[in-house]
């Protein structure tokens, strides 16, 4: 039996591809945390270091002025910021 991916989704509600990514995790019936970076300092502290302390991965978002969100960490090894609702979920059981 493989083991089950640790799968986190850094969002907040008032985004609408967080929502998507969100209802695809679901429609997947992925079991997932979500952290709203919106919903108090310390979300949004845990947020922001992942984002600085990884640019590579938030470059091209940032230079188009977006924050990075929605943002999905898998086993806290992968993170995937562009085009998270369009990720092969099924691919995650």
């Amino acid at each position: 039996m493989a083991k089950a991916k640790k799968i986190i989704l850094y969002g907040n509600a008032d985004c609408p591809d967080c929502m998507s990514a969100k209802a695809a995790l679901e429609k997947a019936q992925l079991r997932y945390g979500y952290v709203d970076v919106l919903a108090g300092l310390g979300q949004l502290k845990k947020f922001l270091n992942l984002r600085d302390s990884h640019p590579e991965h938030y470059a091209t978002v940032m230079a188009e002025g977006k924050i990075g969100i929605p943002t999905i960490v898998i086993d806290d090894a992968y993170i995937y910021v562009d085009n998270v609702a369009d990720m092969n979920f099924e691919a995650l059981k």
